[in-house]
């Protein structure tokens, strides 16, 4: 048995995603490195990774790397569980019940061309520049690829499972609850990782609104300064912020669909 898991273990570390993976990053890393090492290159607006790195360490040793982080992922929970919560009930009523539908599609079709960071001026006058209106931009960022996934989910849920539920007596909404709702759930789940990364993205144009802490007020102040090693680690800050936020959301579907027979081909 103990050789089993230890085989299990060695297989799970040497995945091929993860070997793959890992060597995309160091090619992009190699090539912004030999970019950086070029004859004529301005260090400072190039700097290399040694240079990166060390700016990375410095800013966590006088804190304001952690207090930024902080301030930028409180953002984006708040923002994200308001917009989620709103476009996961909303899309789900558009798409299953049919008056719902009729009052709520024209709504979800007109704000889905509308990029939520053309709302930034509207929200500024209305709400002011406080903290409120940061978070009120991520969640309408977060809402829109939400609802629009759930709405689908809904519309094509199974109609054999629809009519076996009514043929054992269920009624509207416990079909609702009970069968329409858990079939949708990889559509939510794919709508919720969208909403992940659109949800960083208007996290940086949010902290520009006289945000006094944060990642994008960080890379803004940085960049004023032309310090690009600063830029740099708040991007990747960022960047790995969002990862691990996709893949919780993404371990989060694989258990809610574990039921599911679809297999994702090699």
């Amino acid at each position: 048995m103990m050789q089993s898991n230890a085989g299990g273990s060695r297989h799970r570390l040497f995945r091929p995603s993860l070997i793959v993976g890992a060597l995309s990053l160091c090619a992009i890393i190699a090539a912004y490195w030999a970019m950086a090492l070029r004859p004529g290159t301005n260090a400072a607006l190039v700097p290399a990774p040694p240079v990166i790195l060390q700016t990375l360490i410095e800013e966590l040793r006088s804190g304001d790397l952690l207090t930024n982080t902080l301030a930028s992922l409180q953002r984006v929970l708040i923002g994200y569980a308001i917009g989620a919560a709103l476009a996961l009930a909303l899309g789900a009523l558009a798409g299953w019940f049919r008056w719902w539908g009729y009052i709520l599609n024209p709504i979800i079709d007109a704000l889905r061309p509308i990029p939520a960071l053309a709302y930034i001026p509207l929200v500024i006058v209305w709400v002011g520049i406080g903290e409120p209106s940061r978070i009120i931009i991520i969640a309408l960022a977060v809402f829109k690829p939400i609802v629009v996934n759930a709405r689908a989910g809904m519309q094509e849920v199974a109609q054999i499972y629809v009519d076996a539920a009514r043929t054992l007596g269920a009624s509207r909404w416990r079909v609702f609850a009970t069968v329409a709702l858990p079939s949708a759930v990889p559509y939510f789940i794919a709508g919720m990782r969208t909403g992940v990364s659109t949800g960083f993205l208007a996290l940086v144009a949010a902290e520009l609104i006289a945000a006094p802490s944060g990642l994008g007020f960080m890379i803004q102040n940085a960049g004023q300064y032309f310090r690009t090693d600063v830029t740099i680690v708040g991007i990747i800050v960022i960047g790995v912020l969002g990862a691990l936020l996709d893949q919780t959301a993404s371990r989060a579907g694989r258990a809610l669909t574990a039921w599911s027979d679809v297999r994702r081909e090699p």
